[in-house]
Formats: structure tokens, sequence, C-alpha cells
């Protein structure tokens, strides 16, 4: 019965974080007419650094060091004014935390963690010159969401020198400890597997072709949820728990190549972005 539970509340998030933006994008297709705007679809990719803030960190125990990674996946536009537009992405994230030991040098863990990220941005947008040649860029803010996927790492400590084990590799299982727990198991019982945080948005769009767009994104990413409300557990591991107490910050660059699917770049239609 505990895992038919627990198995309900995994599909129910997941369909949460995968529903809402698809719903979004449906709604705003559907009044297309009303909004008279544009829509772009593409894809999107791009390099991020994440840093884990925690509530409680023990700085003379444990040091924190950064996380880099990368993102991938969709991103659509919505040109709703003259000067605004709504864009949401769909993309596979990846964050993660690297902590080392001070007072115990021999703790190390390393980590991976994989997110359906679903970010809203609501943009404005600018025209400026330079001599004789114009650019433009937009500022934007909204709201990030983040459903975690899962995670593996690699743990290494006395206990487990002590056991002849020079390294753990570990998965991490959203569940509790069980009375018989899996070789190389991290478990979480209690994760915040729908997280949610904000995002502030700035970059340039260059415009190649009538209806085809470059944006060239950067990103601060403060994430608003703990990972967990307790300490993950390892199978092989009693003295060192995993602390989850700590909020995502991260920074990201990435670029999109979008084209417009209904005016499908036809001179006479207004090119994205533009605001005269």
């Amino acid at each position: 019965m505990n895992k038919l539970k627990i198995n309900k509340k995994k599909y129910f998030k997941l369909n949460k974080a995968i529903v809402i933006p698809v719903l979004i994008i449906v709604l705003y297709i559907f009044n297309i007419e009303q909004i008279n705007a544009q829509i772009f679809i593409g894809a999107k990719s791009g390099a991020r650094v994440s840093l884990l803030k925690y509530e409680d960190l023990a700085k003379e125990d444990f040091k924190r060091k950064p996380f880099f990674g990368y993102s991938a996946g969709l991103v659509t536009a919505f040109k709703v004014q003259k000067r605004f537009l709504l864009q949401l992405d769909i993309l596979y994230t990846q964050e993660g935390k690297k902590i080392d030991g001070v007072s115990d040098p021999s703790i190390q863990n390393y980590a991976k963690y994989h997110y359906l990220n679903t970010p809203v941005v609501y943009k404005l947008d600018f025209i400026e010159s330079l001599g004789s040649r114009t650019f433009k860029w937009y500022v934007g803010a909204g709201p990030n969401v983040n459903f975690w996927l899962g995670g593996k790492g690699k743990l290494k400590s006395v206990e487990l020198q002590e056991e002849s084990i020079d390294q753990l590799d570990y998965t991490i299982i959203f569940e509790n400890k069980p009375a018989n727990p899996e070789f190389g198991a991290l478990y979480i019982e209690e994760p915040n597997r729908l997280q949610v945080g904000l995002i502030l948005s700035t970059g340039i769009v260059l415009e190649p072709n009538p209806g085809q767009s470059i944006m060239i994104d950067f990103r601060y990413e403060w994430g608003h949820s703990y990972l967990a409300t307790t300490e993950g557990r390892f199978t092989n591991v009693t003295a060192y728990e995993d602390d989850f107490t700590a909020t995502s910050q991260a920074f990201q660059i990435s670029v999109a190549y979008i084209f417009d699917i209904i005016n499908k770049g036809k001179k006479v239609k207004k090119m994205y972005y533009e605001n005269k």
C-alpha cells in the first residue's frame, strides 16, 4: 500500500509539472486571433553553474563548490503586446552539489541532479542604436518550476575506507530507507520534487531572416523550495547523512533558434521583438 501511495504522488507531481506549461501553450494558440500575436517555437541549449544555499551548513566542517552543468530542450515565445512577450521553455536541466570535508578531509560528496525545468518569463524589449546599426535587447522575470527526476553521486568517507570501499557510487531513491536497503543507494524520505523559484533574465536578439530569431539569453535563477525537509540516508554509511535543507541558485547562458510558425517568415509581417 505504501508503494502505491508514493507512486501516485510521483505521477501526480510529474503530470502537474508537464500539464501546466502545455495548458498555457494551448490557451495561447487557441486565442491567437484575439491577441494578434506571433508564435515562435524552436530549440535551446546552454551552460549553467549552480550552487546550493544551505539553511544551516557548518562552514567549519564542510566547504561548498559550484556545480557546472547544462540544459537543453524546447522554447516557445508569444508576442502578446507591442513590446511585451511571454516565453515558456520545457527543458532538461542539470544541477548538483560538490561538498568537501574541512574538519574531516576524507569526506567528499559530489552529486548530479536531473530536472524537468519549465520556466515562464515575461519580457520587455528595447531597440538601441550603435552608429548606423540597431540592436535589440530585453529584460524579463517570471516563475521557475522544477520537477526533480532523480540523480546520482559519488561519496568518499573514512567509514567507507574502513570497509575497503574507496568510493561509493550511489543512486537517489525517493522513499524511506527500508529494512533491507539496496546497495549504493541514497534514500530521501520527504523530498520536495516539485520546486519553485524566480528567474531574472536579459539578453539580445538577432534576426538573420524574416520570421527567424537567435536569442542569446543570460539568466539568474533563485530557488525558493528546499530540496527536501529531511536528510538523505546512505545504505553503506551511518556516520554521514546528506543535507538537503538547501535551495538552488544558478547562472545560465543559453542560445535559442526559433521560427515563426504562424507568419512563416512573411516579410509583410512584423518580426520578432519589433517594437516600431
